[in-house]
């Protein structure tokens, strides 16, 4: 925690800040710690470098309930929190922005994720938690699962289904990591039901300094994981640190919510990804992007090749494994390399694309990585709906449609 407290403040950052926003921070926990504002030196400069130094040296000394707000704050100093906090804020008719004083010529600076971050957390605590919440469910490679059959209708609204989970969770969470809380939230949408597990992992052991001495202390991190479910594809998309922890949660929002245990665990439930389009095509393949203005470029940086199957990846699908990169274009360069080889007879099993988007005038390169036979990873989420639209027309996501795969692979 202490590493991320010293990340809270950067030079930017405190040359920028309202002061009356971070002692508006700090002011509740000042007796609590070695620090008093009024202390502080009167000359605006000064005081912002004592500051910077005050995070930086001494941040591990904070209180807490400090520690925790900074935490949180941090959370959501992302383009992807900062993004949460403006739609929920525009849904419930606030505007955060107005909340700092206006500035001249260096408000587009001040106004970053992280002064966003600052301003709802201490004027609107609500909107703070629910972006907080919201933030959870943005994963760089979740675990994704087809279920059983689409249009299924989840038990999500019936409270006992609701209580039952919850209780699945907290016995499950508990045994695990011999925490005593967990709580469930529920964000239904227009179409997904997405569900937050918020509960403990194993205490820490951590040296404090109390009263002067130095002391330990055990503490015990709350974490959120997040699940997902498109009643009209049956995908489900579960978001937590342990592989062994994403297939419990699938296990038990399918056994309390669908009424079927195994509903996402039948053969091809993993099968999600595929890259037939360029082993059929080759070099002559292209990546269309035509009704996407914003979409500028899209280069791939990356391929892996290999003698494996469908359902059959890794080392034992497989004898051997190729991996070429280029900067331009690496379906070419394998071709250019090694002339005789024929993708058709062969399986791509990875695949990695820059793609370049220009929205209101800003540049935003997204790195999209894709593992047959179920793994799609990308960092920039605020374009993750896009990416996917793109990724199917190109006719790479699983279809049970047999006339439609062709048709993307032609």
């Amino acid at each position: 925690m202490a590493k991320n407290v010293r990340n809270f403040v950067n030079r930017l950052f405190m040359q920028t800040v309202d002061l009356g926003l971070l002692q508006e921070l700090l002011a509740p926990h000042e007796p609590d710690m070695a620090f008093k504002w009024l202390e502080l030196p009167e000359d605006e400069s000064a005081q912002r470098d004592a500051l910077f130094h005050l995070f930086r040296e001494r941040g591990d000394e904070f209180p807490d309930i400090l520690l925790d707000a900074l935490h949180s704050i941090l959370t959501l100093s992302t383009p992807n929190g900062a993004r949460a906090l403006q739609e929920i804020a525009d849904e419930r008719g606030v505007r955060l922005a107005e909340e700092a004083e206006p500035a001249p010529a260096d408000d587009r600076k001040r106004l970053t994720a992280r002064h966003l971050a600052l301003i709802a957390y201490l004027h609107h605590r609500d909107i703070f938690q629910r972006a907080v919440h919201r933030h959870a469910f943005f994963a760089s490679s979740p675990l994704r699962l087809i279920g059983a059959r689409k249009g299924v209708v989840p038990r999500h609204e019936d409270e006992t289904a609701r209580e039952a989970f919850k209780a699945a969770c907290r016995e499950y969470f508990a045994r695990r990591y011999q925490g005593r809380i967990c709580d469930v939230y529920w964000y239904p949408e227009a179409t997904h039901i997405n569900l937050l597990v918020e509960h403990g992992m194993n205490a820490v052991i951590l040296p404090v300094e109390e009263g002067g001495r130095q002391t330990t202390r055990p503490v015990r991190e709350i974490t959120a994981d997040a699940i997902c479910f498109e009643p009209e594809t049956g995908l489900i998309k579960v978001a937590a640190r342990a592989k062994v922890e994403r297939l419990k949660l699938v296990h038990l929002f399918a056994e309390h919510l669908l009424d079927d245990p195994d509903f996402f665990f039948g053969p091809k439930s993993d099968q999600l990804y595929h890259l037939a389009p360029i082993e059929k095509k080759g070099t002559t393949w292209k990546f269309e992007n035509d009704w996407d203005d914003d979409l500028k470029s899209v280069k791939v940086v990356e391929i892996e090749i290999d003698e494996g199957q469908a359902g059959k990846g890794g080392r034992g699908g497989s004898p051997w494994s190729l991996r070429m990169t280029d900067t331009l274009n690496s379906v070419s360069r394998v071709e250019r390399v090694c002339p005789d080889i024929d993708l058709s007879t062969l399986r791509v099993s990875g695949l990695k694309m820059r793609m370049r988007f220009e929205i209101d005038g800003e540049r935003r390169d997204v790195t999209v990585a894709i593992k047959v036979p179920n793994t799609v990873s990308f960092r920039d989420h605020l374009l993750e709906a896009r990416i996917f639209e793109h990724l199917r027309l190109n006719g790479f996501l699983m279809d049970d449609d047999p006339a439609r795969l062709a048709a993307a692979a032609d």
